[in-house]
């Protein structure tokens, strides 16, 4: 039996729920993260923490040391190969099972990095699980709570496509179990819920349970862009859901299996489930949400990381061409170059302007390779410019960043820069700071003496 669990993305969707199921079995709960003493409350079933960096190596040994299993998340900005080398060195050290958060249809696509990871594990002495998920559940709290709670409507461009929703409990439980009991060795599961549903059927649920009519809005992409922006969401992710609904509207999301049924041995929570048991996150009301949630957020999008894989390269394609107006008032590419590889990197971002400087914003540990102010290139509002870039991570200096970014935009608007004002009023100097923890700002003064406005 599995010992000790190391757990990636740990205050994840479904990071949050392995700790707590681990927490309740026989096993020591070891969490990665870069900053351990902030892990402190927020997970309180862990044992351990470690300070980690999947592309530091040097912080690899201490983590791994006496870990008997590994929950596997990648984080969107790490490579594929990057990820395939730690589970190498895993397999090295002695570690015994692994299970990955893959995605449905992993196996079959071999343009995702999943597949590549899932390839990778395999040709290892490991023993693994890949957990191939379909769309979370939470996604309906996380991305779409306010178009419920304000217009009592769903609003995504699915037209009458269905989904296999999967609760990110249920995956929670499904991990917890192949880390720790025996039988699930070298498998992969498909996860989905019990049934597929389209998003008539959806709001149909929710106004059941809420006891008030919520209806399904299927909106243009016109029009579906123009809520997201309005609600403050950057390009990238309204790009990123474009994607997962038009997959939906084409009937690829709908595949249902029993397989949470065959390892938990009961059926998986479905949509009426999760609603009954969250219900009070979508009553209208004053004031900051209840719970542990401070006023002020950081509150990253809950994006799928092969999502990813297909919106920046389509980003970065619309950005260098004639059509970059219709994004490039705030997004841009930045073009760095790797501390430790050397090579180069280009990334779409957002960004505003405060007195010429550029800023943007980032949760990413990318920032690391411009500390001490580097050379970047920028292709910002069609044109090639050259700047030097300086990460700021001090929250009292990111905070100040962020009041004045709401003075110009509106609290509404600090969605985009990943942050999320818990109520109706503007938050103090003193919530700021305490809520933009992990939150970065990078300031790009322009080399090339052309102003930017």
């Amino acid at each position: 039996m599995t010992r000790t669990v190391l757990v990636t993305a740990a205050t994840g969707t479904v990071g949050q729920h392995v700790v707590r199921e681990l927490g309740d079995r026989d096993a020591t709960v070891r969490v990665a993260t870069r900053d351990p003493d902030g892990t402190d409350g927020g997970l309180d079933a862990h044992d351990e923490a470690v300070a980690f960096d999947f592309e530091k190596p040097e912080t690899w040994g201490e983590t791994l040391a006496d870990v008997d299993g590994i929950f596997l998340v990648r984080p969107p900005e790490v490579g594929a190969d990057e990820l395939g080398r730690f589970v190498e060195a895993a397999s090295r050290v002695g570690v015994e099972r692994v299970a990955y958060l893959s995605t449905l249809g992993a196996e079959k696509n071999p343009l995702i990095p999943h597949h590549r990871i899932e390839k990778r594990i395999a040709a290892t002495d490991l023993e693994h699980t890949f957990l191939r998920a379909s769309f979370f559940t939470q996604n309906l709290l996380e991305v779409h709570r306010r178009g419920i709670v304000e217009r009592d409507a769903i609003l995504v461009p699915a037209g009458d496509g269905t989904t296999s929703f999967v609760d990110a409990r249920d995956l929670g439980a499904v991990a917890a179990t192949v880390l720790t009991e025996p039988g699930h060795g070298n498998r992969a599961y498909d996860l989905t819920g019990p049934e597929a549903l389209d998003y008539h059927e959806v709001a149909a649920i929710f106004g059941d349970v809420l006891d008030r009519e919520i209806t399904y809005e299927d909106p243009s992409i016109r029009e579906f862009v123009a809520w997201r922006r309005t609600l403050g969401d950057p390009w990238p992710f309204v790009g990123v859901m474009i994607v997962l609904y038009t997959t939906a509207r084409l009937g690829l999301a709908g595949r249902v299996t029993d397989d949470v049924e065959r390892v938990l041995g009961r059926p998986p929570r479905d949509v009426r489930d999760f609603v009954e048991d969250y219900a009070a996150e979508f009553e209208p009301r004053d004031g900051p949400r209840g719970g542990e949630d401070g006023y002020v957020e950081t509150r990253g999008p809950p994006v799928p990381d092969a999502a990813y894989e297909v919106i920046n390269p389509a980003m970065e394609a619309l950005l260098r061409s004639p059509l970059h107006g219709l994004v490039s008032d705030s997004l841009m590419l930045i073009t760095f170059t790797g501390r430790k590889s050397g090579d180069e990197y280009t990334t779409p971002v957002g960004y505003w302007v405060k007195d010429g400087t550029v800023i943007v914003t980032t949760h990413s540990p990318w920032w690391r390779n411009l500390q001490g102010g580097q050379p970047v290139t920028l292709h910002l509002q069609g044109e090639r410019r050259q700047g030097i870039a300086t990460p700021r991570s001090d929250p009292e200096i990111v905070a100040e960043y962020m009041q004045a970014f709401i003075d110009r935009k509106g609290v509404d608007a600090t969605q985009r820069l990943g942050i999320r004002v818990n109520g109706d009023r503007e938050p103090t100097r003193e919530e700021l700071v305490d809520g933009v923890e992990g939150t970065v700002v990078i300031e790009i003064e322009l080399t090339d003496g052309r102003p930017v406005t």
